[in-house]
């Protein structure tokens, strides 16, 4: 029997080593939830088994807490922990696998991974730096001064997160976490603000908030109204804002405004017053009175500091009172004698004087209503018076207030003045007045105005030895009764002198005497003709202009060729034209034939140019026997002085000569006509003037005996000569 033996064929078995493909890691889980900690195992052998410790100790698998989330055998070796407590799941967890056997070295244990159950944290206290505990109402602090806040949160699992903000700006601040005693598994969290406030964060609220996801809204705040202290500061305000008020009309209220934490206390001083004006914020003056004008000064005062003093003033305008004048009512004063007028007088703005003085009328010339300005100031000094000073004198003051003009006049002042007698015044048109001019032959009427209190009692005029009392006449003069003048106290005496004449010519005096004194006052008189030496000087003057002025349109006519001045031709050489013939005598004419008579009556003609208009011709002869003159060269037409033509004839245009002589241009003063030196004719006389149609004979016609030589001369002038020729 055939046996058969089994072959092994030994393969060799090959293991892999066993690895973390993943560890756990940091867990955190709300109480009460589920948590899973992932460990998965590559490479796994069927006979390694997976085991978890918490805190270092080995976890016992229990349904319904400590499940595994996976297939081992697959090597997924995570852990499920259900209804996460704080107590017995909140720890350090570690995820180990057995090796595959006891000969290879592969078992594996992972890093040790925090398992969290969060634990939402209390709610978060602020505490000053001293410790006090400002959770409740608002937290005062200084202003310009670093302060300290700290903020906390305490039982909470992980340890909150504390930040800072005022309104919603986030502030810079430091942190620190703690355990608490005796439990370990519960933080406390300190946060700590250092930070100097400003005025202006006064009012806010200052918040610390804790982040924690255990939270409900992940978020826990506390928030606090800052109370920042400050001094006071003072603002002015003022109603109207216009400085300007009147006394008795405006109302004036003054505002003194402070901003300062705690609330101050405003004060008002006046200045110049060492006691307290008033404790309020407000000062009015209903209406204003110019009592109120003065400097008011504001302070405002808290525990914290003092402000700054504000000042305010008030000025009150009110027109110009108590005005009055020294001396008061009367003073008497003697002619020649010096004083001084004061006035007094009070007002806002300060008020400006002007002086006025009213002259007195006298009785029979009615109230005169003038006012006359003496001058402007507080003081008037009057030296050496005269009647002028006497009258009612006033002092005006005045200012201005909101642009109108506040006038106040004072009580009259009245001033008397006596004394010897004074000529008058005279105003500015009438300074002439002591000189007096008389038409010759008419009455001429001397006048002198003079003051005198008391009235004159010795009147007389004076001239050379003559003396003439007031009321007499003596031949041609007289000397009439005293004329009153407006002015109190003046006269105007006069003496009237008939028919003057130049022997009258001097000067009268007038003499007018009182108890106080004489006055001597002379007038000069002039006679002159009617007609003045004046209006024969303008007549002089008048004529002179006149020949002058004709004298300057002559030259301004000739330099510009204008009127009888015009030009009567610019001509040029060229513009000249010369022509000669022979004529033969008479006795001649039946032994020339037609041909031969042509030939003799030979023509030479010198054109220069065709000008404008008309050409005129001048002819000439020759007495027989004589030469022809050869032509004529360019000098000889401009050799002689200009001639008027005596023979013109107008012809047409010219026509073609066959002999042209060209004469060369002659620089210098152009000549309108050529003097061409012809010789005297001998039995002819004058030239003869010969029309166009003069110049070819008839043959039938007959003529001297003698040649006689003709010359003809054309030239063409310009359009505004035309005239002219």
């Amino acid at each position: 029997m055939l046996k058969i033996f089994p072959l092994h064929i030994l393969i060799p078995v090959v293991i892999a080593r066993q690895y973390f493909n993943e560890e756990p890691s940091y867990t955190e889980v709300n109480p009460g939830a589920a948590a899973v900690l992932t460990c998965s195992v590559a490479e796994k052998s069927r006979s390694s088994e997976c085991i978890w410790q918490q805190d270092r100790l080995p976890v016992l698998l229990q349904a319904g807490k400590y499940e595994w989330a996976g297939q081992r055998e697959a090597g997924d070796c995570s852990i499920r922990i259900l209804r996460a407590n704080i107590a017995y799941d909140d720890g350090t967890w570690e995820c180990q696998v057995t090796s595959s056997s006891y000969q290879a070295v592969d078992g594996l244990s992972s890093s040790p991974v925090k398992l969290v159950v969060r634990q939402p944290p209390g709610e978060p206290r602020i505490y000053r730096d001293d410790g006090s505990f400002t959770s409740e109402g608002p937290i005062s602090l200084p202003v310009g001064k670093e302060e300290v806040l700290r903020c906390e949160s305490r039982g909470g699992n992980p340890a909150p997160t504390i930040s800072w903000f005022i309104d919603n700006k986030e502030l810079k601040s430091d942190q620190r976490n703690e355990t608490e005693l005796g439990d370990s598994k519960r933080w406390t969290a300190v946060s700590n603000l250092v930070y100097t406030f400003s005025r202006e964060q006064n009012g806010k609220k200052i918040r610390c908030s804790v982040h924690h996801e255990a939270l409900t809204r992940n978020v826990r705040e506390r928030s606090l109204t800052l109370d920042i202290q400050y001094p006071p500061s003072v603002k002015l305000e003022r109603s109207p804002e216009s400085k300007e008020v009147e006394d008795g009309v405006d109302s004036v209220t003054l505002s003194c405004v402070a901003d300062g934490n705690p609330k101050p206390d405003i004060v008002w001083r006046k200045l110049g017053q060492s006691s307290i004006f008033r404790v309020e914020e407000e000062l009015s003056f209903k209406p204003v009175k110019k009592s109120d004008s003065g400097t008011y000064i504001c302070l405002a005062r808290n525990e914290v500091g003092a402000s700054d003093e504000i000042t305010a003033t008030v000025d009150v305008k009110y027109p110009p009172t108590k005005v009055k004048t020294d001396p008061v009512n009367f003073i008497d004063l003697e002619v020649g004698d010096d004083t001084v007028l004061t006035c007094e007088g009070d007002g806002s703005p300060e008020p400006e004087f002007e002086w006025n003085q009213k002259i007195d009328s006298s009785p029979s010339s009615g109230d005169d209503n003038t006012v006359y300005s003496r001058g402007k100031g507080r003081v008037i000094n009057l030296r050496n018076v005269t009647y002028e000073q006497e009258g009612l004198w006033r002092c005006s003051a005045f200012n201005e207030i909101k642009g109108t003009e506040r006038k106040v006049h004072s009580e009259v002042l009245r001033i008397g003045v006596s004394g010897k007698p004074l000529p008058m015044a005279l105003k500015l048109e009438e300074r002439n007045g002591h000189s007096y001019t008389a038409p010759l032959g008419q009455e001429a009427v001397l006048s002198v105005a003079f003051c005198s209190d008391p009235p004159p009692r010795k009147l007389r005029w004076e001239w050379g030895s003559l003396k003439l009392i007031q009321g007499q006449s003596r031949g041609r003069f007289s000397v009439p009764e005293l004329d009153p003048v407006k002015k109190k106290d003046c006269y105007s005496s006069k003496l009237r002198i008939d028919d003057a004449g130049s022997q009258d010519e001097r000067t009268y005096y007038l003499v007018a005497e009182n108890d106080r004194g004489v006055l001597r006052s002379g007038v000069r008189l002039s006679v002159r003709d009617p007609i003045s030496m004046v209006t024969v000087i303008g007549i002089a003057i008048s004529g002179l202009l006149l020949i002058v002025l004709i004298l300057l349109l002559i030259v301004f006519a000739r330099r510009s060729r204008r009127c009888c001045f015009k030009d009567k031709g610019d001509y040029e050489p060229h513009d000249i034209r010369i022509e000669r013939r022979e004529e033969i005598a008479e006795s001649d004419v039946e032994r020339l034939s037609d041909g031969q008579t042509s030939s003799l009556q030979e023509q030479r003609t010198f054109p220069l140019l065709t000008g404008l208009g008309h050409e005129v011709t001048y002819q000439g002869h020759a007495g027989v026997g004589r030469p022809i003159p050869a032509p004529l060269g360019p000098l000889a037409l401009y050799a002689a002085p200009r001639k008027t033509p005596q023979n013109v004839d107008r012809l047409g245009q010219d026509e073609d000569q066959p002999d042209l002589i060209l004469p060369k241009k002659v620089r210098g003063t152009p000549t309108m006509y050529a003097d061409l030196q012809f010789p005297k004719s001998s039995n002819f006389g004058s030239m003869k003037r010969k029309g166009r149609g003069d110049l070819t004979q008839p043959r039938h016609q007959i003529h001297p005996k003698d040649t006689t030589e003709y010359a003809k001369i054309k030239f063409s002038p310009k359009q505004s000569e035309r005239a002219e020729l």
